[in-house]
């Protein structure tokens, strides 16, 4: 008899809104013990000879490497599959039938894509997790690693404490161009951070993003704010770290919509040094990357003392290295049930003659 896919959401990485503060802590948690083993050299083999299966459909650096990287240093594999050389790409499948193949032949799914519903059918018809590596709607990822980044920054001070300063377009109706602001939106609200979206008044939280925020902080009574603001100045005294993204990411350059998307934030809402000397000394600096040098950040401030951009990069790889061991972690039964089959395998093989490729051809070639 067939069996359906019945995960929970929150057993998938759709987005932070899906889990709950304490998940969100116990992860952060694990990046800081698997990035603290990293740095001695030690890997552990947490997902040994797990299959990790990649979608993208758009192009990646740090999500794809990050991914791949920590998968082979957790003692399993990743298997990269461009959506274009898919079935599904061309047309000849559907979304439910490839998620259930390939949920069926591997033990997780990333998956990067433009439309967030088709991550959302992909996981709705999957036997394993599926991870969210960037759609319109959202990029979890990202935002567990810029939160992890500023704990590492700032040791002492617990997040309840901390004020994050994102400018630019904090409106998911503008442009869809927001992922990484919404996921850090649910962290803030949820773990009791102050987040102040600083754009132009159009570009604001919509009224659903600003009530969904409000609803997490209360069930959470987490004591999060959130501040809208149109001048970058106004609170840089309180904030711990600025948080800035490309303007007009993936838009076409001489299209009016991103002449005047750009008009808007440039260069009232750019990350620069006056902007950091207005602030406190030890302000950090994030970008999620790739930027537009001296377009929402200036390269003085990016390459500078307050930079946190690049540290920011590399822990994508320790929050992968903790989302995939959260969400696919081996269950201890696994062992003894694969010592069990391996018994049987031999035993089988062993019963039976045969030839095998290291027992052929023992002749001596040391005179020729």
């Amino acid at each position: 008899m067939r069996v359906m896919p019945t995960l929970a959401r929150n057993n998938h990485l759709l987005s932070t809104a899906d889990l709950s503060a304490d998940e969100l802590k116990n992860i952060l948690q694990l990046m800081k013990l698997l990035k603290d083993a990293h740095k001695q050299g030690v890997q552990l083999p947490l997902l040994k000879d797990k299959v990790l299966g990649m979608i993208f459909e758009i192009s990646s650096t740090r999500t794809r490497i990050s991914f791949e990287t920590a998968m082979t240093e957790l003692g399993g594999h990743a298997e990269f599959l461009a959506m274009g050389n898919l079935q599904i790409g061309d047309g000849h499948e559907t979304m439910r039938d490839t998620a259930e193949v390939i949920s069926r032949m591997t033990d997780g799914v990333i998956m990067r894509c433009n439309d967030h519903a088709y991550l959302e059918e992909f996981a709705r018809f999957s036997y394993v997790p599926v991870f969210n590596g960037m759609t319109m709607d959202g990029h979890p990822t990202q935002a567990l690693a810029d939160v992890f980044t500023m704990m590492e920054h700032l040791p002492g001070t617990s997040l309840n404490e901390m004020t994050m300063l994102y400018l630019g377009d904090n409106n998911d109706n503008a442009d869809k161009l927001v992922p990484i602001q919404r996921e850090l939106m649910w962290m803030a609200a949820k773990l009791g951070m102050t987040y102040i979206a600083c754009g132009p008044r159009d570009m604001w939280p919509s009224a659903a993003d600003a009530a969904q925020f409000e609803r997490f902080a209360a069930e959470n009574a987490s004591g999060a704010r959130l501040i809208c603001s149109d001048d970058p100045y106004e609170h840089i005294a309180d904030v711990d770290f600025t948080v800035s993204d490309s303007f007009v990411f993936g838009m076409p350059e001489d299209d009016p919509q991103t002449i005047a998307r750009h008009t808007k934030l440039f260069p009232a809402y750019q990350v620069n040094q006056a902007l950091v000397d207005a602030g406190k000394p030890e302000l950090g600096v994030l970008h999620c990357l790739p930027c537009q040098r001296d377009e929402e950040i200036t390269s003085d401030v990016l390459d500078g003392p307050n930079s946190l951009a690049f540290e920011e990069a590399e822990n994508r790889l320790h929050a992968q290295k903790a989302i995939l061991v959260w969400f696919m972690r081996t269950d201890p039964k696994e062992e003894a049930l694969k010592a069990y089959h391996l018994g049987k395998v031999e035993a089988l093989l062993h019963s039976v003659e045969r030839d095998v490729p290291s027992a052929i051809y023992h002749e001596d070639h040391s005179e020729r």
